[in-house]
């Protein structure tokens, strides 16, 4: 795809290059030869040890058990107490079960730590297969290193309610894939990692689920920001967690519409009131970051690629979502892409990708002038930065515009999927991206204009 210079391209969209749905998101080879993979003789597992899934579970249980030896005593100044009650790759099919299951159903699309036996279990034969095949070989050792982190907290006595139990491991899991990752102990590239997001993203709780539940395990969005915040900063990060802190992001569905719904809006709703919205949103944020009036867009350009507008001279045909900087106004295709983003990821999604667009638009009448990478990702910082708006109901005089459930999941499902080939070149790997819209969620629109 060429680069037009009269369009702000960083968070342009190609269809071709999308996902048709999650169980199409493309991982790593599955070729065995893949991953350099640590050795792992000393480990022995209670199952088929030449399995490809097994294979790479015990290459990451080998380093997971050398890693924690070495960071165990750092963080809590005892030394690590290996896991020794035994690993077990179950297929629930069998009858055969691992000890603290009781049934063919505790351990049937599962993988768990068991306190009480030092067990580590796991389904081979749905699971781990399943989660290889839409999201790559390193989702395995990553759900593998959550289990770590409850193994982590039975060690250090850990206490807190369910979900605070599971974002803690989540972080610790950030925490290894770094290690993992700098360290060369799996081949990872930046793809790879997004896919791992994506599976996390994947065993988020259903939408409207109470951070109370007792099997509360987060939302996509409290779990991705754990495994990020560990993944930056490193254990120590980790170690503080407590209930309520870092805070959970558990929403309820507004009425039995909203429930019944699904928490999705229907999308010419989105794509008619949404920018209203931003517009709102803009007209009061511009003037406090800028010390100039916001100025509404020219126009929103929902189009038929059949005929797509100009912008300036030249033609939009190649694109299929745009901020054109000479003519002020954000285009989409209407027929194809932005109508399968919206079946593909819900409506919020959709609102996100229009709220990078206004976020160019804030940036070129601000006269920001940086490179495309970082234009884009400050563009996603104020993406986020608008939702904490919405979330937090601060323009009540003038937006009636609500969260639903599961809305932020579908934002970071945005920024990590709907991309075409190459487009990490120029707007940063997935993982940078939900990191600048996590930063503007979490820290709000000041944090946007530092974001590097």
């Amino acid at each position: 795809m060429r680069t037009m210079k009269v369009l702000a391209v960083a968070a342009v969209l190609l269809l071709a290059g999308c996902s048709s749905g999650k169980d199409d998101v493309s991982g790593n080879s599955q070729d065995d030869s893949s991953a350099d993979k640590p050795t792992a003789s000393d480990v022995q597992i209670n199952g088929d040890a030449s399995d490809p899934v097994n294979d790479i579970v015990v290459s990451a249980i080998s380093d997971l058990q050398d890693w924690w030896d070495t960071e165990y005593p750092a963080l809590y100044g005892s030394p690590y107490e290996p896991v020794t009650g035994g690993f077990y790759a179950v297929t629930p099919s069998s009858g055969d079960l691992p000890p603290c299951a009781t049934s063919a159903q505790d351990i049937s699309g599962n993988a768990f730590y068991c306190p009480n036996k030092d067990v580590v279990a796991w389904d081979v034969e749905g699971l781990l297969p399943s989660l290889r095949e839409r999201f790559g070989d390193f989702v395995i050792p990553v759900v593998l290193a959550h289990e770590w982190g409850h193994a982590v907290q039975a060690r250090a006595q850990f206490e807190g309610i369910t979900v605070t139990r599971e974002i803690q491991a989540d972080c610790f899991a950030g925490a290894w894939a770094a290690h993992a990752v700098e360290d060369k102990v799996f081949d990872v590239s930046e793809a790879d990692l997004d896919d791992a997001l994506a599976g996390i993203l994947e065993l988020r709780d259903v939408p409207g689920t109470s951070a109370d539940d007792p099997s509360a395990h987060g939302s996509g969005f409290d779990r991705v920001s754990s495994f990020q915040t560990g993944y930056d900063n490193g254990v120590e990060a980790c170690k503080d967690y407590s209930d309520g802190s870092p805070a959970v992001i558990e929403l309820p569905f507004t009425d039995s519409l909203d429930a019944e719904r699904g928490g999705d809006a229907p999308y010419d709703q989105i794509i008619n009131g949404v920018p209203y919205d931003l517009e709102d949103y803009w007209s009061k944020v511009f003037p406090e970051l800028t010390g100039k009036p916001w100025t509404p867009l020219r126009g929103i350009e929902a189009f038929d690629p059949d005929r797509a507008p100009k912008c300036g001279d030249e033609s939009t045909a190649d694109y299929v979502l745009f901020y054109c900087v000479p003519d002020d106004y954000i285009g989409f295709d209407n027929v194809d892409a932005m109508p399968g983003f919206y079946r593909q990821g819900g409506d919020f999604a959709v609102a996100t990708l229009l709220a990078t667009q206004y976020g160019l638009a804030a940036l070129s009448r601000a006269g920001d002038t940086s490179e495309e990478q970082i234009a884009s990702l400050r563009a996603d910082c104020f993406a986020g930065s608008w939702t904490a708006s919405v979330v937090l109901r601060n323009r009540a005089e003038s937006s009636t515009y609500t969260i639903s459930p599961g809305d932020l999941d579908e934002a970071i499902k945005a920024l990590l999927i709907f991309r075409a080939a190459g487009d990490a070149d120029r707007q940063g790997a997935g993982f940078t991206r939900v990191e600048a819209y996590r930063d503007g969620v979490i820290n709000g629109v000041d944090a946007c204009v530092r974001e590097q």
